[in-house]
């Protein structure tokens, strides 16, 4: 989470796709980890995100992350709803180029409670079955645009990365390295002492209202 945050403070836009080291279940920020522990338990962490959505299941599946830096004209982006659909219908495009069959969801499925994926809406992609792919949280902040999803349930083929990143940008430069500037590491250590391993980033009411399980 530290690592999405610091990305979306940057002057250019980031594709980050990565796993994760150990079970993990993450939240939206609005949420509560005794509500994630309750839908899916068994995992080892759960982790409080920076962008709204349901709960996430991290066990299996692909992790993303988009960010777009706060314009140079000082105009705000267009709406979270118009984002979600250019965001999701570029990932739509590069997984059926990869040997993947679905489409963007025309309109929200019935409410399935909290957990992310039981609760398809307008722009998640869905198979041919209406079963939901790729769902995602965004979060803005200064002017910038952070956006974290997961692709579930499907096997693209090999290099649809570079489909996606292609789709979401005319000029594009691969980074390999966990660490993508000089500075990283100490940069992330310090954002997580200050933020993201804080007792108040911990607390479950938010510092504005009532604990919810």
């Amino acid at each position: 989470m530290a690592a999405d945050e610091l990305l979306s403070r940057r002057t250019e836009a980031w594709l980050r796709i990565y796993g994760w080291l150990e079970p993990s279940v993450s939240y939206g920020y609005f949420d509560t980890a005794a509500c994630a522990r309750r839908i899916f338990p068994g995992a080892v962490a759960y982790i409080r995100r920076w962008t709204g959505g349901g709960i996430v299941d991290h066990r299996s599946g692909i992790t993303y992350t988009v960010t777009l830096p706060s314009r140079a004209d000082g105009l705000p982006y267009p709406p979270a709803s118009v984002l979600y659909e250019w965001i999701h219908g570029a990932l739509a495009s590069a997984l059926q180029l990869s040997g993947v069959e679905c489409k963007l969801l025309s309109e929200d499925a019935p409410d399935g409670g909290r957990a992310c994926w039981a609760s398809p809406v307008v722009s998640d992609i869905v198979d041919t079955n209406g079963r939901k792919l790729a769902g995602a949280g965004q979060r803005r902040y200064r002017g910038a645009v952070l956006h974290q999803g997961l692709i579930q349930g499907c096997e693209p083929e090999k290099g649809w990365q570079c489909k996606l990143a292609q789709k979401l940008a005319k000029h594009v430069h691969t980074v390999h390295s966990a660490y993508p500037w000089e500075g990283f590491n100490e940069e992330l250590h310090s954002l997580c002492r200050e933020k993201y391993l804080s007792p108040a980033w911990e607390d479950e009411t938010h510092g504005r209202r009532k604990n919810i399980s």
